[in-house]
C-alpha cells in the first residue's frame, strides 16, 4: 500500500528563487489567498512521496497540474514548475516538457 504526498506551493522571486513555503493540507485552493496577497507572479508546485514509491507522474498528477495552471492564470499566476521527489528520485514537469 501507498503511503500518501505531501504537497506544497512555493513561491518565487523573478529569479525563480524560493520565497516561501506555504503547504498544502486539504486543498491547494486554501492557499490561494496567501499567493494573490504576496504580489509574486511564479510559484512552484512540490510533492513528497515515500521514497519507495517512483517519482514519476501519474494521470491523476498531470490532470491536477493542469488544473492549477488553468486555475491561477487568470490571477496573474505562472507555474515554473511541478516538482515530485521520491527518495533521490525527482521529476520535473517543465524538463519533460509537460507544462
Amino acid at each position: 500500500m501507498s503511503g500518501p504526498s505531501a504537497f506544497a506551493v512555493t513561491i518565487l522571486d523573478n529569479g525563480w528563487r524560493p520565497r516561501r513555503i506555504l503547504p498544502v493540507r486539504h486543498h491547494w485552493t486554501a492557499v490561494l489567498p496567501d499567493l494573490v496577497v504576496d504580489g509574486h507572479n511564479w510559484i512552484a508546485l512540490i510533492q513528497r512521496r515515500p521514497p519507495h514509491q517512483a517519482a514519476s507522474p501519474g494521470p491523476d498528477d498531470i490532470t491536477l497540474t493542469r488544473a492549477i495552471i488553468r486555475s491561477v492564470r487568470p490571477l496573474d499566476l505562472r507555474v515554473a514548475d511541478h516538482l515530485i521527489a521520491a527518495g533521490d528520485q525527482w521529476f520535473s514537469f517543465r524538463a519533460a516538457g509537460l507544462l
